[in-house]
């Protein structure tokens, strides 16, 4: 099977059973589904963001369809996503003119560079002995400690107090859109989602100087 057919048949795949999962979220809450509906296929960064995913216990899945484009991984019921970004296969304005139009249509993503899906840190942050330099670069450097800081502050009640501040700074770092509320959170108070179109150019300018300042 061609890349085009296999892309064709996971949208197919997702086309049936999103609008069911969306309904059961809607009803209870639940975002709990089987995400082994398909043989995935994963590159070894996607495989090790994939294992820290499992690991973490969140609710996101492969290959998710939103617009024309596919998502590495991606919370649906909160439009979350994650991108896996090796060298080879990502353009920065190639992935700006798409993370803008994600950003238009309600979205969130986070970038993990590829180099950050392999590295190994043993720091945990609910132990008391661990250095902070070891825990500043666990949330800050390895996508471990990245999708930890997505658990934290998106699908708990609250983010571990000692770190939030790292979490936050985490998340932003790697955040390549503007932050918008998860529908899970704004179900509670029956409000629409916000739009994060107003904030994406200036959010978009930050990210850019933040990426030129790294390069340099």
């Amino acid at each position: 099977m061609g890349d085009f057919d296999k892309f064709l048949e996971i949208r197919k795949e997702y086309g049936r059973r999103l609008p069911y999962w969306l309904e059961v979220y809607e009803k209870t809450g639940d975002m709990r589904q089987d995400p082994y509906f398909m043989n995935w296929q994963f590159t070894p960064i996607e495989n090790s963001v994939w294992s820290d995913i499992r690991i973490a216990g969140i609710p996101f899945f492969p290959q998710v369809p939103a617009l024309n484009y596919f998502l590495d991984f991606a919370c649906p019921f909160l439009k979350i996503g994650i991108e896996c970004d090796g060298k080879a296969w990502h353009d920065s304005q190639l992935d700006a003119h798409r993370d803008k139009r994600l950003a238009e249509d309600g979205w969130m993503i986070f970038r993990i560079e590829g180099h950050e899906c392999r590295r190994v840190i043993e720091a945990f942050p609910e132990y008391e002995e661990s250095e902070f330099e070891d825990i500043y670069n666990y949330f800050m450097t390895t996508s471990e400690g990245i999708v930890s800081a997505i658990r934290q502050k998106y699908f708990e009640d609250r983010a571990t107090e000692k770190y939030s501040d790292l979490i936050e700074q985490t998340l932003f770092n790697h955040r390549s859109t503007p932050e918008t509320f998860p529908m899970r959170l704004l179900r509670r108070e029956q409000t629409a989602p916000i739009n994060s179109g107003d904030a994406l150019e200036d959010y978009l300018e930050e990210i850019f100087f933040r990426s030129r300042k790294t390069a340099a």
